[in-house]
């Protein structure tokens, strides 16, 4: 057994932190696991991308092009930029959330949230998550990512139980912020368990 997730997004979106408690439920369930990231620009709000690889013997954190199980992205033109990564018909969990570059060359029209989603269609199964609407009901823009681990952790083919994932957050989280992060990984779960 074996699955590979990318995780992406921008700096300062808690990409590093999701995967992080991810492969902290992955261990919890006994499951051998790496992790790699690459942070280029990610303090100026570039792009971050984690890999995490959980099985029963996993050698190398790294994975290879056309072969991720799922990708968790943050906003839709990172996951996008980092498509190629899955394996074919592979699956997608996505934030709606549109962050456009700050600067393009002047000829080139920028991609729409329409357009992105239609592309990540065309080539995954997609869960689309709107995250900034659901951290309102909880009441913080900053439990997108927590908000993001309940989707991912609701797909039927992930081995990793909803309570490895919540006794993963109350460990790696800090104690004030815990009860906020179980609610929203809870309605995060929930977005795709009702779609």
């Amino acid at each position: 057994m074996k699955l590979d997730v990318v995780f992406c997004g921008v700096g300062g979106q808690g990409v590093v932190v999701l995967s992080d408690v991810f492969c902290e439920a992955a261990i919890i369930e006994g499951f051998d696991v790496t992790k790699a990231e690459i942070h280029g620009m990610a303090q100026r709000g570039g792009s971050i991308v984690a890999y995490a690889r959980i099985g029963t013997k996993v050698e190398s954190p790294l994975i290879e092009t056309g072969t991720a199980d799922a990708i968790v992205g943050f906003e839709m033109l990172e996951t996008a930029r980092i498509l190629p990564m899955l394996k074919n018909r592979g699956t997608v969990i996505v934030n709606t959330k549109l962050i456009q570059p700050s600067c393009m060359p002047p000829k080139v029209k920028p991609k729409t949230a329409e357009e992105l989603m239609a592309l990540l269609k065309s080539k995954a199964l997609v869960y689309e998550v709107d995250g900034i609407g659901i951290a309102k009901k909880v009441g913080t823009p900053l439990v997108v990512n927590t908000i993001l681990l309940g989707a991912l952790s609701a797909l039927p083919e992930l081995p990793v139980k909803a309570e490895s994932f919540q006794r993963a957050i109350t460990e790696k989280l800090k104690e004030k912020y815990i009860n906020l992060n179980l609610k929203a990984f809870q309605l995060g779960r929930e977005s795709v368990l009702n779609s």
